[in-house]
């Protein structure tokens, strides 16, 4: 009796360590600033990152495992990311021409990654990795400055671009890594608003270079907030 009564203790702590663990689901809205940079041929010439716009929805699904008040959470993560990829460079030769040239990549893609988490209470810590597939965009340009001592000239260009002509880039995927700083607010046992952070890192498309076998191309730093409804056991 006493070996079933210890039995049933064991089991019965069991029970309530791993109580929170079960199925989480994350909708996130990330919003933030972005900044290029530069790499390969490019990173030695005179150009200069310069900042841009990113945004996208996704779905973290996965599973929370549970142990007390620390839980570690296994989310793959689906979506849509709109990112921005920009640079500047200048010009100036005396009064003749003195100019400064801004070029910016921004791509729609369907965002497909990994992202472990590890909560503790109601803060949650993620390092996450995935890819970036860009099926649309656009690419603009924007010259101004002066012109044989004129000042004010300007002109612009934008300019659609479809998957065929992302696929032209010998690297036309999106790898990318980031962390994220989250904190739950919970309404019920289950439902809970997000409010967090993320860091992150893109490695752009580019284009290799047939002598050194180098890719050229802008990589993008990533900082922003993100808000977001959450679906999981509350530790």
């Amino acid at each position: 009796m006493k070996k079933i009564i210890l039995i049933l203790i064991l089991i019965t702590s069991s029970i309530n360590v791993f109580a929170a663990s079960g199925f989480e689901a994350i909708l996130n809205v990330p919003l933030g600033l972005s900044v290029g940079i530069p790499t390969g041929i490019q990173q030695d010439a005179n150009i200069k990152g310069t900042a841009g716009f990113d945004s996208g929805i996704t779905a973290q699904l996965g599973y929370m495992i549970g142990i007390g008040k620390i839980g570690v959470s296994i989310l793959g993560e689906l979506g849509y990311s709109y990112d921005s990829y920009r640079y500047y460079y200048t010009v100036n030769a005396g009064n003749i021409l003195n100019s400064k040239y801004t070029s910016g990549l921004h791509t729609h893609s369907f965002q497909i990654g990994l992202l472990p988490k590890v909560n503790i209470g109601a803060f949650a810590i993620g390092v996450g990795f995935g890819v970036k597939i860009p099926v649309s965009g656009y690419s603009t340009y924007k010259a101004e400055g002066s012109v044989a001592g004129i000042e004010g000239s300007t002109s612009t260009e934008k300019v659609s671009l479809n998957r065929d002509d992302l696929k032209n880039y010998d690297r036309n995927v999106i790898p990318y890594i980031k962390a994220t700083f989250d904190y739950s607010f919970f309404f019920t046992s289950k439902i809970a608003l997000n409010v967090g952070a993320y860091l992150g890192y893109d490695f752009g498309l580019a284009s290799k270079s047939p002598i050194d076998g180098e890719y050229t191309g802008i990589d993008s730093f990533n900082i922003g907030l993100q808000l977001a409804f959450r679906f999981a056991p509350r530790l």
